[in-house]
């Protein structure tokens, strides 16, 4: 490894998750890893991914992509776009050569995807990525025809007061429009995600993780006039 060109990467790439690549060279403070930690057990990644295909979208600097491929994935591609074009395609690819990794990389906006272009996965990989989205639900259908098995989504969720079972979404134009209006981003309520993956062709899906502090930022909405967030994690499946 070239520890200087390391250095200057891991001082000022744009990372997003925690990587030690030895000699001191580690991307994230402590308190980051122990969040990524935390997220990889609610998650509930299969352990075993030996014989898998997996897509990760938003893979941003490939942490989740190159965890997949430890786990036995035969086939990893990651995808991402607005992350890559902003410096993360550097730091994926060299983590990527770091771990003598062999995940496919393309540079593909998520609305665009098609089992033509990039096949068919066992499971489908997308974290922080909906709330993003100009056209969520439209997302959703194209995750749904490269899905051959299991869909596992993670979101910001809207919390707000009252009404929280109605599925609603806040509107939200896009990344570039975003940053210049300081946006919060698209959040959907909880009701709206789930119908949404039903919509979109899945035949079931589950709630695996609803942020353990909903009641409390139900009484902050109530209080502030102000719909919350929080995190949320569902399994989806096509069969």
């Amino acid at each position: 490894m070239d520890v200087q060109r390391a250095r200057v990467l891991v001082e000022n790439g744009n990372w997003h998750a925690p990587f030690d690549f030895g000699d001191g060279l580690r991307t994230q403070p402590w308190h980051v890893e122990r969040r990524f930690r935390r997220r990889l057990g609610l998650l509930q990644i299969p352990r075993n991914l030996s014989g898998k295909t997996v897509l990760d979208i938003g893979a941003w600097d490939g942490f989740f992509s190159f965890e997949f491929e430890r786990r036995g994935a035969k086939r990893v591609m990651a995808i991402d776009t607005y992350a890559w074009d902003k410096g993360g395609l550097e730091c994926f690819l060299f983590a990527r050569e770091h771990l003598k990794s062999k995940v496919e990389h393309q540079r593909l906006d998520v609305h665009d995807l098609s089992p033509r272009d990039v096949g068919m996965f066992d499971l489908v990989f997308c974290a922080g990525v909906l709330y993003h989205l100009r056209h969520p639900l439209l997302a959703l259908e194209k995750i749904r025809s490269v899905a051959a098995d299991q869909l596992i989504l993670e979101s910001h969720q809207l919390i707000p007061a009252l009404h929280e079972h109605v599925p609603v979404i806040r509107l939200f134009p896009g990344d570039d429009n975003a940053v210049r209006g300081h946006s919060p981003g698209g959040f959907p309520t909880k009701a709206w995600v789930l119908n949404a993956i039903k919509a979109a062709g899945f035949a079931r899906s589950e709630v695996i993780y609803s942020t353990n502090t909903r009641w409390l930022k139900k009484l902050t909405a109530l209080v502030t006039n102000e719909p919350q967030r929080g995190r949320l994690i569902v399994h989806a499946f096509a069969k």
